[in-house]
């Protein structure tokens, strides 16, 4: 079992999405996505950079272990996670859908609006697109802790789990680890524990 860690910017319950009973990561850390294998954990806290939520740091936002992964068409075509696709005009939970992306017969990605993706707007995403999709890879869990804004604070001594900034870090030594899944509780899952952290945040919401 390896630890991937990793800071985030934001955290608006899209990527990750722990809505429904899944906790899914389908965007964003592409690197992530194409490594991790079941029973993997994967770790984000509050970023420290100049922006998001440098203001939290170092909270944790959520954990998870990897219980299944699929492809974008598997997950777009899978009754499971209907109620995962993203509908902008719906309550903020369902804003946040991250079940998006899918091939059309010619190859080509097809994918509706989502916070990743907003027709019209002056700001780019196509960026955003191309990263989701440069790995054809979803990760689910039905095991984790989505604490969003509420989450405890990392000390100081477990702080090397996490890069200094962006990307992400896989940790090995055993006393640190243990450590570690025993503050995150790996033992005791808990499901969706608070709203995320920039839920009410006009520059992603209006």
């Amino acid at each position: 079992m390896r630890t991937y860690a990793y800071r985030l910017n934001h955290d608006l319950g899209f990527a990750p999405n722990p809505f429904f009973g899944w906790c899914t990561l389908a965007c964003c850390m592409p690197r992530i996505r194409e490594r991790a294998v079941d029973g993997d954990l994967i770790v984000g806290m509050a970023g420290s950079g100049k922006q998001g939520l440098k203001r939290i740091f170092p909270q944790l936002i959520y954990w998870m272990r990897v219980t299944e992964s699929l492809s974008f068409d598997q997950y777009w075509n899978d009754a499971r996670f209907i109620r995962k696709r993203p509908s902008m005009s719906a309550p903020t939970f369902m804003n946040v859908g991250d079940n998006t992306y899918r091939k059309s017969e010619d190859g080509t990605w097809r994918f509706e609006s989502s916070m990743h993706y907003v027709p019209g707007s002056r700001q780019r995403h196509d960026g955003h697109v191309k990263i989701d999709t440069s790995v054809d890879r979803v990760l689910l869990s039905t095991e984790f802790t989505y604490w969003g804004g509420s989450g405890p604070k990392v000390p100081d001594s477990l702080l090397e789990i996490f890069p200094v900034t962006r990307g992400y870090k896989v940790s090995h030594d055993t006393k640190t680890l243990a450590d570690f899944h025993g503050l995150i509780g790996v033992d005791n899952a808990r499901g969706v524990v608070g709203d995320p952290a920039d839920w009410n945040n006009r520059k992603y919401f209006n």
